[in-house]
């Protein structure tokens, strides 16, 4: 079989635990068939947007996002958000803005304040017309209504893990789901039912490394590379060849970063 052609669209390359060993780590990746991947800006507060920047001008398969996760929400003065929006919003290497959300899990930031950063970075997506990258743990009602109330259409939404209610609503705006390695995981039978109801031409797969790796790998640190676990057990689930579910993936993320294929 031909190697598949995979793009991990989510993948939090300035980990040190992915950083120290970069060059070793892509070129393991490489071996499996991954040829493009995203690094987060969001990934440690404003310098992660730094430092996934200098790793996207490091490496020609390799873009950016920019943008402060929900769990730093509180950090994120206008100082912060003002140097997002016009030191590296708008940069050809940053494809997307993000990760930005809503985590009502974990509840590191007040609420009204992942609230008020959230909408701010929705409306820069509209702003400089790239997509926006969202983060959304038991926040499913709040996150819809902001992107209605801010008219945002033709995200990621990353991670996904879930209502097939919440699906429905984002695909509604254009959205593209994204799933990571807890496919791969015993306890995601009903999270497999969601994946095979999502149209083709708007999934998505990543590995949101360096967490999350997928079986056989969990519990180890994840890489961009093992994105291709996650894409057998999807293209198993949906039943069709794991060269059109690479294809139609990859298709999928170029389209949606605005980053040709060839």
């Amino acid at each position: 079989m031909d190697t598949p052609r995979l793009f991990d669209t989510h993948a939090h390359l300035d980990f040190p635990a992915i950083f120290e060993n970069l060059d070793e780590i892509l070129a393991r990746g490489r071996e499996l068939g991954l040829q493009r991947v995203v690094s987060i800006g969001a990934s440690r507060g404003l310098g992660s947007n730094f430092r996934a920047l200098e790793i996207a001008r490091r490496y020609d398969f390799i873009r950016c996002t920019a943008g402060i996760h929900p769990h730093d929400a509180a950090m994120c003065t206008d100082e912060v958000f003002e140097t997002i929006a016009t030191e590296l919003a708008r940069l050809p290497e940053v494809v997307a803005i993000g990760e930005s959300g809503l985590d009502y899990y974990y509840d590191k930031a007040p609420r009204e304040v992942q609230i008020d950063v959230f909408r701010r970075f929705l409306e820069l997506a509209n702003e400089v017309e790239k997509p926006i990258v969202i983060h959304s743990r038991d926040a499913e009602e709040d996150t819809v209504r902001l992107l209605r109330e801010t008219d945002t259409t033709g995200g990621i939404l990353h991670c996904f893990t879930g209502s097939q209610k919440m699906a429905d609503e984002v695909l509604e705006r254009d959205f593209y789901v994204s799933f990571s390695g807890i496919v791969t995981f015993k306890s995601a039978r009903n999270l497999l039912d969601v994946v095979k109801n999502v149209p083709l031409d708007r999934l998505l797969i990543e590995t949101d490394s360096p967490y999350l790796a997928p079986v056989p790998y969990r519990g180890k640190s994840n890489q961009p590379g093992y994105v291709r676990h996650t894409a057998e057990v999807i293209a198993e689930a949906r039943g069709i060849a794991l060269n059109e579910l690479a294809e139609a993936t990859f298709e999928n993320a170029c389209r949606v970063y605005n980053w040709p294929a060839d």
